[in-house]
């Protein structure tokens, strides 16, 4: 196993089943779990304001977030908006950061906002060229080893009006990161060379994901027993993970094996919990 081992707790804002009270509750819930084992002020949230109005619907819990430490990155889902030219995904972005920023300068908050994930963990040229022109340096899309569809779409029904398209949908979007290895480290690069996991140079660090949206041990361990001195174990998960899908309250079920999950993680690799904003300082050979 690696001598030093990170564990990056990232939550992606997007608060698709039931409502406003029921979404907060999930926030709350996730964020207890997180408090009662240690990652509390060390999860980085991506919040996706462009479909799901966090500055409106969820600001406390947006606040909250922000002052207890947490890393606060954007998660826009250009997938749902059918976005796939550079001049479109720069108006999306340059639109939620605006939002978001103009939030937390008027609530009296200094927040960055230099982390971004793409809706689905898409990943294109036009998607990265506009992260690049927006501002944003630390990127978190690729999941190594993983061929899969994505494109999320409402179809309607409740509580969760939000469905995920698959191969047989011919507006499904597929992603192909096979060819990354499950123990590749954060690397640097452009907006054309993303899967180039041995890359040293470039205006964006990726941080690939490990697990979605459950911890699953196999990876976690694959991934911590690369050999290389160290280990960087990223989750990507949800509040709506916690919730009943029938009915959109918080599931005791779901909330106890999110716990256990991260407990386990904890207990088998004694790893330091960290935001994604301090991956950069903490890569071998960084001078941080």
């Amino acid at each position: 196993m690696a001598h030093k081992v990170y564990f990056i707790v990232t939550v992606d804002g997007d608060l698709r089943v039931g409502d406003s009270a029921q979404q907060n509750t999930a926030i709350a819930a996730i964020r207890l779990v997180h408090s009662g084992i240690g990652v509390y002020g060390c999860t980085s949230w991506m919040i996706n304001e462009i479909d799901f109005d966090w500055t409106g619907q969820h600001a406390q819990a947006l606040l909250d977030i922000v002052d207890s430490g947490e890393c606060v990155g954007v998660h826009d889902h250009q997938d749902t908006h059918y976005v796939e030219s550079y001049e479109c995904a720069l108006a999306l972005m340059q639109d939620s950061r605006r939002r978001l920023m103009g939030f937390l300068e008027k609530s009296g908050r200094r927040v960055p906002l230099q982390v971004h994930r793409n809706g689905s963990a898409i990943q294109s040229e036009a998607l990265y060229r506009a992260a690049v022109d927006v501002g944003y340096s630390l990127v978190s899309d690729v999941w190594p080893g993983v061929r899969w569809y994505g494109r999320m779409v409402r179809d309607g029904s409740e509580p969760n009006p939000w469905r995920r398209m698959g191969e047989s949908d011919p507006d499904a979007i597929l992603m192909d990161n096979r060819l990354v290895p499950l123990a590749a480290i954060p690397w640097r690069h452009g907006p054309c060379n993303w899967l180039d996991f041995e890359s040293q140079g470039g205006p964006l660090l990726q941080v690939p994901i490990t697990c979605a949206p459950w911890v699953d041990e196999t990876r976690m361990t694959e991934a911590a027993s690369s050999g290389g001195s160290t280990a960087f174990l990223v989750l990507d998960t949800h509040p709506y993970d916690m919730q009943d899908p029938a009915t959109g309250e918080v599931s005791p079920e779901r909330v106890s094996e999110y716990r256990r999950s991260l407990e386990w993680v904890r207990d088998r690799f004694q790893p330091a919990f960290i935001r994604l904003d301090q991956v950069p300082e903490l890569l071998p050979g960084s001078s941080g």
